[in-house]
């Protein structure tokens, strides 16, 4: 379903925070770990399991003192949610009424820790709207941990953390990403402009399939009707991305988003080749520890290893290699070997006398682009 900027309004009694205005949705980080409406919803969470808490616990979860705690169960009140108080073991509980109670989701400390630990792989998304969505359901979730649990998962963004190696950029996606999911959802077709359609300035329709995560990147996969064919469009391509409400398309029935890749050594395919590569000791240990494609096979040979495989399309695995510099050499097939020779004698040559110069200077006076500028 289509999501929408959402505004959090103050509950009774809670001060408001003053969060300044930006583009996109509002998030409860924006102002501290949670913003009025929302901490209301997590107070109520915590109300809501059977063990209660006391205004100590409220204080303690939340990070405020006794007094604001108590501003927090006076809101929830007001709210018309029935609160009791009982007192246990002489300490005075705070419960919601059995009958005004949902079922709720509880999680075990090591649910928790899997839960975060995905949800840090996920980090890379942040400007889609995904990330913020998911900071949101971890807040909600983490007001039903049991008290001994929650002080278990306290500094978790500390104790464990993803190194995110070059993520895309995607700040300002959320609006382009909210059409793609909504009309892959209801399986109507895009209208679309994307750099690989006439360099962006072409308008195209486009049906989705499926939305892809391929090396921490999104790409939308489906029927482009500029191509003729099933296609798979890098997010960061799209230059713009409105979805056509009522346009409806038949969802193909024999369509499965592995078969987009298969043989392949990634997603790009091609013409399928047998590649022998010789990695030396080095980076053996490297290379045989990872599972590259499913067809790999390792011998060992002196001074390293020769890895074998049965790919559709070499491009991508062409510069895998490149990678690995003088460390790895293309024994078969010959055009691969000498696709990769040609690459490195023009890396070396860049590399000679006074280059790096000369290719400032014309880069300077001519525009033209360098390696690392986008297209």
């Amino acid at each position: 379903m289509k999501r929408r900027p959402e505004q959090s309004t103050p509950a009774p009694g809670v001060a408001a925070r003053k969060i300044p205005a930006r583009k996109g949705r509002t998030r409860a980080g924006a102002a501290g770990p949670y913003a009025p409406a929302i901490r209301l919803q997590s107070v109520r969470a915590l109300l809501d399991g059977g063990a209660g808490a006391t205004v100590y616990d409220i204080a303690e979860r939340f990070g405020v003192s006794v007094r604001t705690a108590l501003r927090y169960l006076e809101a929830v009140r007001a709210s018309g949610e029935p609160l009791y108080e009982e007192v246990v073991d002489r300490r005075k509980l705070w419960r919601l009424m059995p009958a005004a109670r949902r079922e709720t989701l509880t999680l075990t400390t090591s649910q928790m820790l899997s839960l975060f630990l995905s949800r840090r792989v996920f980090d890379f998304l942040a400007g889609t709207g995904f990330k913020e969505d998911l900071d949101d359901v971890f807040a909600r979730l983490e007001a039903t941990l049991r008290r001994r649990d929650f002080v278990a998962a306290r500094n978790l963004d500390r104790k464990i953390f993803d190194v995110n190696e070059a993520p895309h950029i995607y700040e300002g996606r959320i609006e382009h990403v909210n059409e793609m999911l909504t009309a892959l959802l209801r399986e109507e077709r895009l209208e679309i402009r994307h750099q690989s359609i006439g360099a962006g300035k072409q308008k195209a329709l486009f049906e989705p399939y499926t939305l892809l995560v391929y090396k921490k990147g999104l790409y939308l996969a489906g029927l482009s009707h500029a191509h003729g064919q099933v296609r798979t469009l890098a997010l960061d391509g799209f230059r713009d991305v409105s979805w056509r409400r009522g346009d409806g398309f038949a969802y193909p029935a024999d369509f499965h988003p592995a078969e987009l890749g298969e043989g392949a050594f990634g997603l790009i395919k091609g013409a399928p080749a047998t590649v022998r590569v010789f990695f030396t000791e080095r980076v053996s240990r490297y290379v045989t520890r990872r599972l590259w494609h499913r067809t790999q096979k390792f011998r060992r040979v002196p001074g390293g290893v020769i890895m074998t495989v049965d790919v559709k399309g070499t491009v991508e695995l062409g510069s895998w290699v490149l990678s690995f510099g003088d460390q790895a050499e293309v024994l078969s097939p010959p055009e691969l070997r000498e696709n990769v020779a040609r690459e490195l004698a023009r890396a070396g040559a860049r590399y000679g006398s006074d280059r790096g110069k000369t290719g400032e200077m014309t880069a300077a006076t001519t525009g033209t682009k360098t390696a690392a500028e986008d297209p």
